[in-house]
């Protein structure tokens, strides 16, 4: 009997702590509302059949607070947005500077910013990245 439970334990114990390890999603935001994710994390938009997911930064050349360059560089990151069950892949590209100007997924318009802005001398790490981002429906 003894030698039944341990496995068991185990089992209960490892399902435990993988479940703890996925990012779950958030509390529903509004359409037309600025929030924030950090990489990893999802969230649903309420009154919608909308899951918003921040995979990745893709890539960060945009040229640092305190140095002098010759372009504004851009920022490119990875989300997923998943609508009525199809899940739509999109890579948001920011500009220096700026905020990116809108982008069209699956009917609705993304506007994203992301932060921090690097500075001069300042490493960047993953967990520091945030996505502010702005979800409209598309007109029509």
């Amino acid at each position: 009997m003894r030698n039944c439970i341990r496995p068991l334990t185990v089992a209960i114990v490892l399902f435990a702590l993988l479940a703890g390890c996925s990012k779950p999603v958030a509390e529903a935001v509004s359409l037309d509302t600025e929030f924030t994710l950090l990489v990893g994390e999802s969230v649903s938009v309420g009154g919608e059949d909308l899951v918003v997911k921040f995979i990745e930064v893709v890539a960060d050349s945009r040229c640092p607070r305190g140095a002098t360059c010759i372009w504004a560089g851009e920022a490119s990151c990875l989300i997923e947005l998943t609508h009525s069950g199809s899940t739509f892949s999109k890579v948001l590209t920011q500009p220096g500077l700026t905020m990116a100007p809108g982008d069209s997924v699956a009917g609705y318009d993304v506007v994203s910013d992301l932060l921090p802005y690097p500075e001069l001398g300042k490493e960047t790490k993953t967990s520091d990245y945030r996505l502010k981002l702005v979800i409209s429906k598309e007109p029509g």
